[in-house]
């Protein structure tokens, strides 16, 4: 109970400070705001410390989500994930997961049970920055590998993997998810950390998203 009381004291000065209004405990059956979804989306899973807002003219989400995982012949496991969400201005984009290794086999089991289309893209990486492809996992449909390829940047890559390794990555159609798993506080510093590298990563994909088009345009004249 002291865990949960510092977690929302937290949170609240955060959403304060940066202009974020917060609604607490969320029903996803029955609530009316448009909710964070993504690959830890279930219908077991409980969200509190839900907030939204505006940031550097991005839409955020913020929630703590908390799940257990169970797979045949494993044993229970338990999450906590706090993700922020930050809107695109541009959709279109592959779904792709980034992840640190920040997870355990019960988690990666039922991630590839639940989206058998996921295929390993981390080797693509290595010419391109290997301390990126060592650092994380890089999962995406197989067919969406060049796109991939050409959304994440030489620099994308550097900057995660030098500055933000600490959390793991979702990209789907016109979001950005930054997840903070099992976290062992709930800090200032953390939530000002997600937020750091949730805007500025939506703002190389929209920018990246813009150069893409203009080049399809030219190449279609």
């Amino acid at each position: 109970m002291g865990r949960e009381l510092a977690t929302k004291k937290v949170i609240k000065r955060f959403a304060h400070k940066f202009g974020l209004v917060y609604f607490g405990y969320v029903n996803q059956r029955e609530d009316e705001h448009e909710l964070i979804r993504g690959i830890t989306v279930s219908a077991t899973h409980v969200d509190r410390h839900f907030c939204v807002g505006e940031f550097k003219n991005h839409d955020i989400s913020l929630v703590e989500r908390r799940n257990t995982l169970v797979y045949p012949e494993q044993p229970p496991s338990h999450y906590t994930w706090l993700i922020m969400q930050v809107d695109l201005k541009r959709g279109g984009l592959p779904q792709v997961f980034i992840d640190g290794n920040h997870h355990d086999e019960t988690f990666y089991m039922t991630l590839f049970m639940r989206f058998a289309n996921m295929s390993n893209a981390s080797t693509i990486f290595a010419p391109v920055n290997p301390l990126f492809a060592r650092t994380f996992g890089v999962f995406a449909p197989a067919d969406k590998f060049d796109e991939i390829e050409a959304m994440l940047s030489g620099d994308i890559a550097a900057m995660l993997a030098h500055h933000f390794k600490q959390f793991d990555y979702e990209i789907d159609r016109d979001r950005v998810l930054v997840y903070a798993e099992n976290p062992t506080a709930v800090t200032p510093h953390l939530l000002q950390e997600m937020l750091r590298v949730g805007t500025w990563l939506a703002g190389q994909l929209d920018k990246a998203t813009l150069e893409l088009k203009d080049m399809q345009v030219h190449d279609s004249k």
